[in-house]
């Protein structure tokens, strides 16, 4: 071997190892488009004429345009409507409030809270004395399957009693495919 090659072929070996150190080759090498951001993109407030150029107040130089909102401010009345609500709720007209009112009272702090905590009660899978000692009738969490039929007899009965439609059990039916559990089965034997 001589001794350009000897140097060369560390070279070949090491080049594709950087290479391969790349995150994103194409695009470091400019071989990839990179549109731009979408969401990224703002809107400019409109130009006005103010009645009066007397009382206008003096330009601060580097100070942001009290009419133009941030993009930043824009996405969060879009995407939390409740501030944007509590910030003009001044300005809501009767119309306004009567569909506020109409929707019912704003929900608790904590709901979402509540609802991500039973979501993964409910999720959780039948422990091993739980698929032993069920005996069917149940899900899992422990919430009963309703039976729709019954369900819709005891609604209509309410109804035309003038009782209001919590009155009464709500019918429970085993849920399709339940079946005993182990010691279900075994006690069955007895």
């Amino acid at each position: 071997m001589t001794r350009s090659s000897r140097a060369t072929l560390p070279l070949l070996l090491l080049g594709p190892l950087l290479l391969a150190g790349c995150s994103h080759p194409a695009k470091t090498f400019g071989l990839e488009l990179t549109p731009p951001d979408a969401f990224a993109v703002g809107t400019e407030a409109p130009l006005s004429v103010p009645p009066d150029l007397q009382t206008l107040p003096p330009p601060v130089p580097g100070a942001p345009r009290p009419q133009q909102v941030s993009a930043a401010g824009e996405a969060q009345s879009l995407l939390a409507p409740q501030s944007a609500l509590q910030a003009g709720s001044t300005s809501l007209g009767p119309a306004q409030q009567a569909l506020l009112q109409q929707a019912g009272p704003t929900p608790p702090a904590h709901i979402r809270a509540t609802i991500n905590q039973q979501a993964e009660q409910e999720s959780r899978g039948t422990g091993f004395v739980d698929s032993l000692m069920s005996f069917g009738g149940k899900t899992q969490g422990g919430n009963q399957v309703v039976n729709a039929q019954s369900e819709q007899k005891r609604l209509q009965e309410n109804a035309a009693l003038g009782e209001p439609a919590t009155k009464g059990a709500t019918p429970a039916a085993a849920p399709a495919g339940a079946s005993k559990g182990l010691l279900g089965r075994v006690l069955d034997l007895f």
